[in-house]
């Protein structure tokens, strides 16, 4: 795996460990769509949370 991807499943694992409701929602939603899937629904939340609001 690419070093940025890499690091982005570090962030995600870290990121349902944190609290135990996210950890629920994610795995139920692997669960549903797989891994893959759910990965990048969560690289995509992420990054529209790292991107400025545009006017």
């Amino acid at each position: 795996m690419p070093w940025a991807g890499e690091q982005t499943l570090e962030a995600f694992i870290d990121y349902i460990e944190s609290d135990s409701l996210k950890r629920k929602k994610w795995l139920s939603r692997v669960r549903e769509a797989g891994f893959e899937q759910a990965l990048t629904e969560y690289r995509e939340m992420t990054s529209a949370k790292e991107m400025p609001l545009q006017m």
